[in-house]
């Protein structure tokens, strides 16, 4: 197995070791959060816009009782970082709900754990398909990187059992959300456009870079409502996250019908201005 390096409330343990007690609430309802941070040597890309969206998810559940400190998390996420010898790497921290009084016996705390693993950073073409799962914009979890992930998972486990690498999420109004583990962005007549916060996609943190991109190099982009329709007339597609950069969609199938596309300039372009400015 590639080297992984895990800490546990700020302890660097063998990984083959780490545990949590079978008493945490995580393991029983999905209760905690998570980010995952591109890392190169030991910096950590867009580090405060991943704790600001943790802290704004602490605060919109109310779950003050996780082991969360800002200044003691940077801390171990950078040494955990600096301890793994690849150049780029995944960093994903995780923090746990703890003792819950439904379930007796031993009474855990909170934990917080890193996880550092090796990665490479690729132009990787993906092929897209209408995933079956729906959300709702009134579920409170929407927006919140939660440890129940069920949704996503079975999405994306429906879109590899059919021969294809995401599954596109649409709400119950039948917009266009996220894939299950990106944003997704579509280009038509030079002009870019992305599902708004709204129709219950993540708010990426990647996904923001591209606005920023855009917006610096005159390329027009708008937050926009779209149907699984409107994407399969566009000239590009492409997905965004914090590990995958940018990655070209050159297959969609919707309703039955398959789509192709080219892997086109705008993702190639975007792909290259974020990775020359965190390699760089």
């Amino acid at each position: 197995m590639p080297q992984t390096v895990v800490y546990i409330d700020d302890k660097k343990v063998d990984y083959r070791k780490a545990a949590v007690s079978v008493f945490d609430y995580t393991l029983h309802c999905g209760i905690g959060l998570f980010e995952s941070i591109l890392a190169v040597d030991d910096r950590l890309i867009l580090l405060d816009e991943h704790l600001d969206r943790m802290e704004m998810g602490i605060k919109r559940l109310g779950l003050d009782n996780l082991r969360y400190n800002r200044k003691r998390i940077k801390s171990t996420l950078r040494r955990a970082a600096r301890n793994h010898p690849d150049k780029v790497k995944k960093t994903k921290v995780l923090l746990t709900q703890g003792y819950s009084q439904m379930w007796p016996g031993s009474k855990p705390k909170p934990k917080s754990i890193v996880i550092v693993t090796g990665h490479r950073l690729q132009f990787k073409k993906q092929k897209l398909m209408l995933s079956p799962m729906r959300i709702t914009t009134a579920n409170p979890l929407q927006g919140v990187k939660t440890l129940n992930y069920m949704t996503e998972w079975m999405s994306q486990r429906q879109a590899v059992e059919s021969g294809y690498d995401q599954g596109i999420i649409i709400n119950q109004r039948g917009h266009i959300s996220e894939t299950g583990s990106a944003n997704i962005f579509m280009v038509k007549n030079g002009q870019m456009f992305t599902p708004p916060v709204s129709s219950g996609a993540l708010p990426g943190i990647m996904r923001s870079e591209i606005l920023r991109l855009a917006k610096l190099h005159g390329i027009p982009c708008h937050e926009k409502s779209l149907t699984p329709k409107k994407l399969s007339s566009a000239d590009e597609i492409f997905t965004t996250s914090s590990f995958k950069l940018v990655w070209p969609v050159v297959e969609l199938k919707l309703n039955g019908r398959t789509h192709k596309f080219p892997p086109g300039p705008t993702a190639r372009f975007l792909f290259d201005e974020l990775k020359a400015e965190f390699t760089g």
